[in-house]
């Protein structure tokens, strides 16, 4: 035979032992597929394999045949495993295109492998996850934000690192965009912690948390939705039965919606008393935490049997009640609300102040480092963003009313419920303070007017002081 014959035989019969390898492959593959990854992803489909076996087992010994039971089941296996094909189909088209993606991206780790799909989940009703494993940190997923967003045709909201395995990483991308306007429903209350509801960010319902976060400021200019969330803070507060002062030096209007409820406190000479009673009730709580040797409320609400309600004090326009030419009034006040920021953190006394624009500074180092809460609405310069947030995202926000961005641990974007009371809507909520901490004060509906059983002291109208420089807060001292 000559060499050219023998060549070709051997491509022939190398063809032939080719496809019978493959078409054993193949075979071995479809009843893989057919019968055990079918089985594994679908009950239905694990019952009928079972139950066929069982029948070949049984056609064996009873007719000693099995050869119509293996067509049975070799049949049902090609239907089962191009059902499976088509099942992973679409997982497989992710993983070839997020693969192609990052190759022409030179998205590849130190080892020269790529990041491998592992699947997407909705996160919210606002942001979808996708999950890869990677040995890629995360900040070079941060350093190529923007060209995934512009590849991928996406906005990427934030990129996570798992923390059960550092090689898992999430891509959060915004599936929609957050509402114009959610109205507030008494629904979203949370009535199982301390938690006073602000709005709807894209992972769900955002709030304050007074345990962790027990003061906070609200910045926003006139018309931005801040008064609102006071609105709804002290709604939440009364729903809760804390004990709440309001105090309003816009004459009271801000609040008005709840004067048939609390007095609404905007003179000098009341919210000084005011604000030294909240002292003296903080020191005289801390004393008695000692005393049971707890350090916070819950557990001292557990162990004295001597309910403590939590107190929370309103201020809107912050700017207002810190403007007087009187230094002795000035240094009370500076002082007060210094001593509380820092004192009244576990004995459940909160202040929550709202701030038109902080511009010059008047306030103390030490209650801007003790209020790290804070809820800023937009502005349009980037100076009163940086101050507040040490960010200009506020800033950058689009102009909707009741669009603010929220601090805590982290930054994000929310929608601010929009509430609205009507007044006298509900009865007058009576505080039912222990009668040796109460102030006198604040045992009348409202202390800014002439009554017939106002204190001796309070019983003169007292002019407010005159007013001196602008507001200015400098919060570059906090670390984000």
């Amino acid at each position: 035979m000559s060499n050219r014959k023998k060549g070709c035989s051997y491509y022939i019969g190398f063809g032939i032992g080719w496809l019978f390898i493959k078409a054993i492959k193949g075979i071995a593959m479809l009843l893989w597929n057919g019968l055990i990854l079918a089985s594994i992803n679908n009950l239905a489909i694990a019952i009928i394999n079972i139950t066929l076996v069982i029948a070949t087992v049984i056609s064996f010994f009873v007719y000693g045949d099995v050869s119509f039971m293996i067509v049975v089941i070799f049949m049902c296996a090609i239907i089962f495993a191009i059902v499976q094909y088509y099942k992973d189909l679409p997982l497989k088209q992710k993983r070839q295109y997020f693969t192609n993606l990052f190759h022409n991206l030179n998205f590849y780790a130190p080892d020269q492998s790529l990041p491998y799909y592992l699947s997407e989940n909705d996160v919210s009703d606002f942001v979808y996850s996708i999950t890869f494993q990677t040995v890629i940190p995360v900040s070079f997923w941060m350093s190529r934000k923007e060209l995934l967003e512009m590849h991928m045709n996406v906005k990427i909201v934030n990129i996570t690192q798992s923390q059960q395995d550092n090689r898992i990483v999430s891509v959060h991308i915004l599936k929609q965009a957050l509402p114009a306007l959610v109205h507030w429903n008494d629904s979203y209350i949370n009535w199982n912690a301390n938690v006073l509801n602000i709005g709807i960010g894209l992972y769900g319902f955002v709030g304050m948390n007074l345990e962790k976060y027990p003061h906070a400021f609200i910045a926003g200019e006139t018309g931005s939705g801040k008064s609102n969330i006071l609105k709804c803070l002290i709604h939440q507060s009364l729903s809760k039965k804390y004990e709440v002062i309001l105090i309003d030096f816009k004459r009271g209007v801000a609040f008005s919606a709840f004067s048939d409820v609390l007095p609404v406190l905007y003179e000098y000479n009341t919210v000084v008393k005011v604000l030294q009673y909240l002292v003296s009730e903080t020191k005289q709580r801390l004393d008695m935490f000692r005393q049971y040797r707890v350090d916070n409320i819950i557990d001292y609400n557990r162990v004295s049997g001597n309910y403590l309600r939590r107190k929370i004090i309103f201020i809107d326009e912050l700017a207002e009640l810190l403007k007087t030419r009187d230094k002795a009034t000035a240094n009370i006040l500076n002082d007060s609300i210094e001593t509380l920021t820092r004192l009244s953190r576990a004995v459940g006394i909160h202040l929550i102040m709202g701030i038109q624009r902080p511009d010059s500074t008047i306030i103390s180092g030490q209650i801007k480092n003790n209020v790290p809460y804070r809820v800023c609405g937009r502005f349009t310069d980037k100076e009163p963003s940086r101050i507040m947030l040490a960010s200009d995202m506020a800033s950058t926000l689009i102009n909707i009313k009741g669009r603010f961005i929220v601090k805590d641990n982290y930054m994000q974007e929310i929608q601010a419920f929009y509430f609205y009371r009507r007044v006298a809507q509900n009865k007058r909520i009576e505080p039912t303070p222990r009668k040796d901490v109460t102030p006198q004060v604040l045992d009348h509906r409202n202390n800014n007017t002439a009554t017939s059983n106002r204190p001796k002291a309070l019983k003169q109208k007292e002019k407010p002081k005159a007013l001196t420089s602008e507001l200015d807060f400098n919060f570059n001292d906090i670390e984000l």
